[in-house]
């Protein structure tokens, strides 16, 4: 269950997230979908579970690879440092 690391601080500008690790010292922006997706990285919620939330919240085609977007999703923010191992 992915779960978002402490001290990143969380800025809504527009349609867009901005993220800023203090300890890094680097931004990161969202889109709506990578916000929605940061926002359920609280511990409590699989991936499988995140896949499902997105199905039920966005207006996507059956045949749209949303757990390959999920997955892609998740990779960067441990990339970027974003999440606890």
């Amino acid at each position: 269950m992915p779960i978002r690391k402490q001290g990143i601080f969380v800025q809504d500008i527009g349609r867009e997230t901005l993220l800023y690790s203090a300890r890094e010292r680097v931004f990161h922006v969202l889109n709506a979908t990578a916000k929605f997706i940061w926002e359920l990285c609280d511990g409590e919620h699989s991936i499988e579970d995140i896949e499902q939330a997105v199905r039920d919240n966005f207006s996507m085609t059956r045949e749209y690879d949303i757990a390959g977007d999920v997955q892609r999703t998740l990779k960067f923010f441990i990339s970027k440092g974003l999440l606890e191992n």
